[in-house]
């Protein structure tokens, strides 16, 4: 079992964590009726056989939903185990011809899904566009110390799964040289990635733990929770997510949200959500990226404009997103809004 799931059903002390059976939550089993709208969230692809759902509502006379973040790994099948490409690859071919309708994250992934459904010749359901929240809640939970090591205003801040997509191995070759030519010596800055391994990373972690300077000016926090997440983006000196691919990108929204200068990637829908308040570079850039990070570490200054813009970005609330998905969700098709009485 990995540690994360452990973590579920054990405490530290080795005793067990009470669960509620399914049953108990759940009540009894709902039936489907006429004008029933079953809204699918996303992560069931690898636990829920859509055809069977896809079956009851048909019979049923209810409507199917579907929440997709994005198809990245259809686009790109390398950053991810064979037999989830294949699982994700098969639900989402089922899901254009089964569903009413998809809610999809960002222009993105809308033209992303238009054009993968143009490749196959099938014609998608009806579309509804709603952005994803962010929980700058987390604000009021930032006490305490920061971790040994770290100081206020002098470390950038990475916040990602540690995996090939989030392109952490360019900022690892950007610090290599910014170790190099002095800058990180004589700015004392250290470069913080906080994130839980995820798949597919030994490659990445044997680059990560054969750094030079890994534990010295190159630092990754696993296991953070959420008041010390919120304690190390308002003590950063600025935020970087050089992702080479997103649907969306939660990270740098929150980075924005705590009004720090951000440098992002232009990897999907990143330059999009991201918008005029940060500054997005090509994942690939290496010496741009270099470039920005060394002008920023060292001329304070320069970064001033995009903390500002962080300043002025306001973030939609979680609340606010899960009342439009809703909204979505529950709004009327066509042949439902005949079939209602005068």
């Amino acid at each position: 079992m990995k540690e994360s799931e452990r973590r579920l059903i054990a405490r530290d002390d080795g005793s067990r964590v009470r669960i509620v059976p399914l049953r108990t939550v759940a009540g009894n089993q709902y039936r489907l009726a006429p004008g029933d709208h079953l809204l699918l969230m996303n992560n069931d692809w690898a636990h829920t056989d859509i055809e069977v759902i896809s079956r009851a509502c048909g019979s049923a006379g209810a409507k199917l939903i579907v929440l997709l973040n994005d198809i990245i790994p259809i686009q790109f099948p390398e950053w991810y185990k064979p037999h989830d490409v294949k699982r994700f690859t098969d639900y989402v071919n089922l899901a254009i011809r089964l569903a009413d309708r998809f809610i999809l994250t960002s222009r993105r992934v809308t033209t992303d899904m238009e054009e993968y459904a143009a490749k196959l010749g099938i014609r998608l359901p009806e579309l509804k566009q709603v952005p994803l929240g962010c929980d700058s809640a987390r604000k009021s939970k930032a006490d305490g110390r920061l971790p040994d090591g770290l100081e206020t205003g002098r470390y950038i801040l990475f916040v990602s799964t540690i995996e090939p997509r989030k392109n952490h191995s360019l900022l690892m070759d950007v610090w290599r040289r910014l170790v190099a030519d002095g800058t990180v010596t004589h700015s004392g800055m250290k470069l913080v990635f906080v994130g839980r391994r995820g798949w597919m990373v030994d490659d990445v972690l044997a680059k990560l733990h054969n750094h030079p300077d890994y534990g010295k000016s190159l630092v990754h926090l696993d296991n953070v929770d959420d008041g010390m997440l919120s304690l190390l983006y308002q003590n950063s000196a600025f935020c970087v997510y050089p992702s080479l691919y997103e649907g969306y990108g939660l990270p740098p929204v929150e980075a924005l949200a705590y009004g720090k200068a951000l440098i992002a990637s232009t990897g999907g829908a990143i330059a999009e959500v991201v918008g005029p308040f940060g500054l997005c570079l090509d994942p690939l850039d290496v010496e741009g990226w270099e470039n920005a990070m060394r002008q920023w570490i060292t001329s304070p200054g320069a970064r001033a404009p995009y903390e500002a813009k962080a300043g002025e970005f306001v973030a939609r609330s979680w609340e606010q997103a899960g009342r439009e998905t809703l909204e979505a969700a529950l709004a009327p098709f066509a042949d439902e809004v005949r079939l209602q009485p005068e």
